[in-house]
């Protein structure tokens, strides 16, 4: 049922502004005939959020090899969300171990002297994964408080041989809001939300390193065509890792 209810109030609440626009094009009539199909588009959103996310936990080797729970999907209709942008979220996917380790081996960087940041960072399954790389620090930052929670317990119950890392933490907020170390960074997402949020980050990010020039790179998964418009960033190559496309992006201004 809550999931029922968050999916009624997510369309409603994506749906007036469109159909506002659409009433000043084709008139009221016509509108209402629109208006008609909502039902039907709750109906089918919901279908499809509960097919497509589990109630059960499925257990990958990363989770059965360090005892954490990281493999379990979330929709955000599952979720207590306190910022109104959790209407752009997208559902918690966990990112395939080889994807990180494929696209950070080849940044050409010193990694104790960065800071690796996860935007959306949800059940943590990126920082530990991150953290057997010799960054200076991982920050994630996740904006549904259970989410955090759970990545609070699993960083507390990480143990890991070849961990170079420890310095791991995870802050609960919008992480449009958040604000970026004064230091180079790697900035990660993993098809964390919509378009116009990611946006909202890129914004956010080059006004970082207008006011604080420094090295920055960003590995975006499943992305938008978000940073090719910033001037700060220049895209350095693509891959794709288990049908899950990615590219890596670094600020034009940064040393070679």
């Amino acid at each position: 049922m809550p999931r029922l209810l968050k999916t009624i109030e997510q369309q409603v609440r994506a749906s007036v502004p469109r159909l506002r626009e659409y009433a000043k094009v084709n008139g009221m009539l016509k509108t209402a005939w629109r208006l008609s199909s909502v039902p039907r588009d709750i109906a089918r959103r919901y279908l499809r959020s509960v097919q497509n996310n589990p109630s059960t936990a499925v257990s990958d080797e990363f989770d059965l090899e360090y005892g954490v729970e990281t493999s379990l999907r979330v929709h955000p209709t599952d979720l207590i969300i306190e910022s109104t942008n959790w209407i752009h979220a997208h559902p918690y996917f966990p990112t395939p171990h080889g994807l990180l380790k494929e696209a950070l081996a080849n940044l050409d960087i010193r990694y104790e002297d960065f800071t690796f940041v996860d935007l959306g960072s949800g059940k943590g399954r990126v920082l530990l994964m991150a953290s057997e790389f010799s960054f200076r620090e991982i920050i994630g930052v996740e904006f549904s408080s259970e989410l955090h929670a759970v990545a609070l317990k699993n960083i507390a119950s990480y143990k890991s041989s070849t961990q170079e890392c420890r310095n791991v933490s995870s802050v609960c907020m919008d992480f449009t809001e958040f604000r970026f170390p004064a230091r180079p960074m790697v900035v990660f997402l993993y098809n964390p939300a919509s378009e116009e949020v990611i946006r909202t980050v890129a914004r956010n990010i080059a006004r970082s390193l207008h006011e604080n020039p420094r090295q920055v790179w960003i590995v975006y998964v499943t992305p938008y065509n978000v940073f090719d418009s910033e001037q700060f960033f220049t895209k350095l190559r693509v891959g794709e890792h288990l049908g899950c496309p990615y590219s890596v992006y670094t600020n034009r201004a940064a040393p070679t």
